[in-house]
């Protein structure tokens, strides 16, 4: 009876600290620096925001329609996070293979995070304004994201 007291105890700490781990606090938007447009640095950590997958900027982009669009986007997300009163930073595990998390081989050593603005997801504003494609990705991995450029297949 002892034995199974204690491993309801340790089930609810377990779920509590699940709980605490998945809530979002608030941040102020001159913390955040925008790398590009799905990428944050807050206090010297670089955050890959998840659920959606912007164009990339400079060597990365594969066309100069996606290096425009990037810049548009880039610039969106910086005046979204600078125009908004709440901003909520929620940090997630990333969706890599087991034992990579941290490293260069899951998500260039970033750490993942949602991010909303006034309660806004801003993958959904971005995707709205066509700055941005949804991505889910699974567990331990994610789809490859959909090309930017016409006639290329996605990357």
């Amino acid at each position: 009876m002892r034995g199974i007291r204690l491993w309801r105890l340790a089930a609810l700490l377990l779920a509590l600290i699940g709980i605490a781990e998945a809530r979002s606090d608030p941040i102020a938007a001159r913390d955040i620096d925008v790398v590009d447009g799905d990428t944050i640095a807050v206090n010297g950590k670089t955050i890959h925001l998840v659920d959606f997958e912007a164009p990339e900027l400079g060597k990365r982009a594969h066309c100069g329609l996606e290096r425009m669009l990037a810049a548009r986007a880039t610039s969106r997300l910086r005046q979204i996070i600078r125009t908004g009163d709440d901003v909520d930073l929620q940090l997630i595990e990333c969706s890599c293979r087991l034992g990579t998390e941290g490293t260069r081989w899951c998500n260039y050593g970033r750490v993942c995070g949602f991010l909303a603005v006034n309660g806004h997801n801003v993958a959904d504003i971005l995707i709205a304004e066509n700055l941005a494609h949804p991505l889910i990705c699974g567990q331990f991995s994610c789809p490859k994201p959909k090309a930017w450029c016409p006639f290329e297949p996605a990357q």
